[in-house]
């Protein structure tokens, strides 16, 4: 009896996880489908407030590696690397907030014991977020990446060049971005960066 009772308790937890799967998978298609009907308003507008960080961002533009059969082979491999390189810096899940300006276009960063801020721009068509960094201790600049909201998550991307920077500038070594970087060369339209959710 003992034996029934666990697999019907498994079965429940088992059908209540791939409910909430496909809700959440839902909810990111129509949330996609809403940002592209709007020309990436429903970004621009979702974007402000705090986002928590919950691991590496990994994207891809265009259809040549999203539609190959090595893809998400491809990114795992890549945000296993981009883990190391960030636990090196300081950066993991639940240590890392990334909070947008409701009434202006300012933002502040907590990534490990690092705190940033600045201004930023937000081209909703191109999905293009630049981050203008305030000068202090780490001059940054400018660095320019993409913003992509679905569901409760976003994604903020860069060019793999950039992220270098900028992980760098954190205390991170770059030898840790080597054999990411090495993967990610022969592709044009990959940028990688961070997770974050509501």
């Amino acid at each position: 009896m003992k034996r029934i009772l666990i697999l019907v308790t498994l079965l429940a937890i088992g059908s209540t996880a791939a409910a909430q799967d496909w809700k959440e998978a839902l909810k990111k298609a129509a949330t996609a489908a809403a940002d592209k009907a709007t020309d990436g308003k429903l970004t621009q507008y979702a974007l402000a407030g705090t986002w928590n960080y919950t691991g590496p961002g990994v994207k891809f533009e265009g259809s040549d590696i999203a539609s190959e059969v090595g893809g998400a082979a491809l990114e795992a491999t890549v945000v296993k690397q981009l883990e190391k390189a960030y636990a090196k810096a300081g950066i993991r899940p639940g240590a890392g907030t990334f909070t947008f300006g409701k009434d202006d276009d300012t933002f502040t960063a907590t990534l490990g014991s690092h705190t940033l801020s600045g201004t930023y721009e937000y081209d909703a068509p191109t999905h293009v977020v630049t981050l203008h960094f305030a000068k202090g201790k780490l001059n940054l600049g400018s660095v320019p990446g993409h913003a992509y909201i679905s569901g409760q998550e976003l994604v903020l991307v860069f060019p793999v060049t950039r992220l270098v920077e900028v992980v760098t500038a954190l205390g991170s070594k770059v030898s840790y971005f080597s054999t990411a970087s090495a993967l990610l060369s022969k592709y044009k339209n990959v940028y990688v960066g961070f997770a974050f959710s509501k």
